[in-house]
């Protein structure tokens, strides 16, 4: 008979790249595997996808620890998770993490794994809030957040991580006896369809103009914004496409359609959830932006899917500093980096990119190829072997 999984995530699971390579990699190996996610009405409430179930059972009380009824509404849910058949709780990061501590402790012959996505000691998300009473709220949601992490983690049985420097932190600062085992968020190949001229005929781009690329969150502060509109204003041999779907997307969508300066530069696609779809999307661009929060730890030293998305759509990275990204850089010279406050700065590697383009694009050719889930995959089976003995 075969062992039992149940993932805890804490999404609705319409797309997520790191727990749909682990499912199926388990499901490969012979392991039965269910996730259960967060409630979606546009999402069926179960699903059979790849080998394995999707339950979406969560309300998004759980990510709210100061909420009134949120104690009631953990201890139901932990009933509930109790009363399923498994051997191994695979936790997502830690709201899963905390919820999977209360089920070990119903039922202590389960295996608790944690997989951390983040470094949340080094993730100040309450400081993208507005407002005073919003940031105060925020801080103290995130110090809770981070004292049930330090206090669930005792109670895994083995934790795995995206980056050395993360597991290197969460072992330090838990105490833990073992530093976490890595597994990165390396893809699966496949290979890439490009159409160069899709921008260009979409948006009316010149053939003489390279596109300018960001994929997904944008962290820019607002004048971190003026700073990059500035320099593609004053640069005529680029065009810049965001591709997004947040509210912040909207908000810069809409900053720039007040701006008639911009209209006609700087242009806005939809995102896809789909990895294949959206590195096929990517590569139709010439250069990447990857813009992290570089005085936020948690995106320092974390492992970045954007500038690995870029690698397999084989466009050079213009990019604020992250250890993982500098570290392949050093190997395979396919970035340039800049500082996040600095307009002159990310001037200047506009320019070198430019200057250099050819160079760089061979460079992220070649360190594609170090970017491979088959190497993680085996971490990975090795990991749960290791549990079940």
């Amino acid at each position: 008979m075969s062992i039992k999984v149940l993932m805890l995530l804490d999404n609705p699971f319409k797309s997520d790249a790191r727990v749909e390579k682990e499912a199926i990699s388990l499901v490969k190996a012979g392991y039965s595997v269910t996730v259960f996610a967060v409630e979606d009405a546009a999402l069926p409430h179960e699903e059979f996808r790849d080998g394995y179930t999707i339950k979406r059972v969560f309300s998004w009380l759980f990510n709210s620890p100061l909420k009134k009824g949120f104690n009631d509404y953990i201890s139901a849910v932990v009933n509930t998770i109790a009363k399923e058949d498994f051997q191994v709780l695979h936790c997502h990061d830690f709201y899963m993490l905390y919820i999977g501590m209360k089920v070990k402790q119903m039922k202590p012959n389960v295996k608790l794994l944690y997989d951390s996505h983040e470094y949340l000691v080094g993730w100040p998300f309450y400081l993208s809030n507005t407002g005073l009473l919003n940031k105060i709220k925020g801080y103290l949601v995130w110090h809770k957040l981070i004292a049930n992490e330090k206090k669930a983690i005792r109670a895994a049985d083995a934790v795995i991580t995206i980056t050395t420097s993360i597991a290197d932190r969460l072992q330090r600062n838990n105490g833990l006896a073992q530093m976490p085992l890595v597994v990165s968020n390396y893809p699966n190949h496949f290979e890439v369809t490009t159409n160069k001229n899709y921008f260009r005929a979409l948006y009316g781009i010149s053939n003489e103009q390279l596109v300018l690329v960001h994929s997904g969150t944008i962290y820019h502060t607002d004048q971190q914004l003026r700073f990059l509109f500035n320099v593609v204003r004053n640069n005529e041999k680029i065009a810049l496409v965001f591709i997004g779907n947040k509210p912040r997307f909207e908000e810069v969508k809409s900053l720039v359609n007040a701006d008639s300066r911009l209209q006609n530069r700087i242009f806005f696609h939809p995102y896809l959830s789909n990895q294949k779809e959206m590195v096929n999307l990517l590569s139709c661009a010439d250069i990447g932006l990857m813009h992290i929060r570089d005085t936020w730890e948690a995106h320092k030293i974390g492992f970045s899917n954007r500038f690995v998305e870029y690698a397999l759509a084989e466009i050079p990275v213009i990019a604020t500093p992250q250890d993982f990204t500098k570290t392949v850089n050093e190997t395979f010279p396919c970035s340039v980096f800049y500082a996040e406050d600095n307009e002159k700065a990310l001037d200047t590697a506009v320019k070198t990119m430019l200057q250099n383009y050819q160079t760089l694009k061979s460079g992220i050719g070649a360190a594609k190829e170090n970017f491979n889930w088959r190497s993680e995959e085996v971490k990975l089976l090795d990991i749960y072997t290791q549990l079940l003995r």
